[in-house]
């Protein structure tokens, strides 16, 4: 059984450490991946998954980039960004709705400011991760978003229809099964209501408490709906559990509908397998992410990637204090602990190095 991960993440670009998860993912059969961008938690996220896809051979990556919200670039048009990354090599776009994120933005997606660059992925057929909400229980009082200035589920969710009403050719994942699965009736609505959209897997193990509570059901949600269920475990070169990620993910989908254990995050998850048939199992662990991602992996534009990189260093060298990245620590707090931008740097240094020698 092949599997593709659509969904992993990096942090601090620090190339070993990447090297060291991919590593492990490749050692529990992930065959193909594609890296998230987030470049909030550091400006030089998109160039170091750009970097990756060159450098790294034993698992086939994808590149998807991402819109800088924490650093001197987050003033330039997204539409902009948006066609530079693409045009260096990017395979697809990750967009962060997070409640966290959206708040520290001020507006929503469905913003004009955002209009030109949803028309130029719908025009280009460019596949989009995009990541809405939480988890209901974060809303509770004295919860994550408990105190009442953070916009509510709801509000995200609307938010988002809002650009997919607009825009109804976007090619959509809907990261975390879209934070629907204690809402069955509303994910079969979306399903029905918007045929480019796709949900992935990843855990938030939350999500995987409330299957169980409707085994059946979802049972036959993932048959009737087998074609737009993407593989994803939200793996990152921090965790100490990506083996155990891709594990728990692969037997939800593979186990009998009795109770199994898996070790992840430190502790025993005991939860139902879905019991899928084989062509299903293989459908959501590999051939929906193809169909997805599209059988050809983009060229990197090495030119490009060494040219930004000298940029950030320029920028850096000539203003290393950047008011919009202090400020950007409300939702990225590690940003306080490199004032100077340091850890980009280092990478933009050591792929500079690489590259050109």
């Amino acid at each position: 059984m092949r599997i593709a991960d659509s969904h992993v993440h990096i942090r601090f670009t620090r190339y070993p450490e990447i090297c060291r998860m991919l590593d492990d993912l490749a050692g529990v059969g992930v065959t193909d991946a594609s890296l998230l961008a987030l470049p909030y938690h550091g400006s030089s996220e998109n160039l170091a998954a750009l970097y990756c896809k060159i450098k790294y051979d034993k698992i086939a990556l994808r590149a998807f980039g991402g819109l800088h919200l924490t650093d001197r670039y987050a003033m330039k048009s997204p539409e902009k960004v948006a066609a530079a990354l693409l045009k260096m090599g990017c395979d697809g776009f990750k967009i962060m709705c997070a409640p966290s994120t959206r708040r520290y933005m001020r507006h929503g997606y469905d913003d004009p400011r955002y209009y030109d660059m949803f028309a130029l992925f719908e025009e280009k057929g460019t596949p989009i991760n995009i990541h809405v909400a939480d988890p209901e229980e974060f809303w509770d009082k004295g919860a994550n978003y408990g105190d009442g200035s953070y916009p509510t589920k709801q509000q995200l969710y609307d938010e988002i229809f809002r650009v997919l009403d607009r825009h109804p050719g976007l090619r959509v994942v809907f990261a975390h099964f879209f934070f629907l699965s204690r809402m069955p009736e509303e994910a079969e609505r979306v399903m029905e209501t918007y045929p480019n959209v796709c949900f992935d897997l990843t855990p938030g193990v939350e999500m995987y408490w409330n299957f169980d509570e409707k085994i059946d059901y979802w049972h036959d949600f993932f048959i009737k709906y087998q074609n737009r269920i993407l593989f994803g475990t939200d793996c990152n070169s921090m965790k100490k559990c990506n083996t155990e990620l891709v594990k728990l993910v692969y037997r939800k989908l593979t186990e009998s509908r009795d109770f199994f254990t898996q070790r992840c995050y430190g502790r025993d998850f005991t939860v139902r397998g879905l019991e899928l048939p084989p062509e299903t199992v293989e459908r959501i662990c590999y051939g929906n992410y193809i169909d997805f991602v599209g059988e050809e992996i983009k060229p990197v534009d090495t030119d490009m990637l060494c040219g930004c990189c000298e940029r950030i260093l320029h920028d850096l060298e000539s203003e290393p204090y950047d008011p919009i990245y202090l400020a950007g620590a409300e939702i990225a707090d590690h940003l306080r602990n490199d004032p100077k931008q340091e850890i980009p740097a280092a990478f933009c240094r050591f792929a500079l190095d690489d590259l050109r020698g």
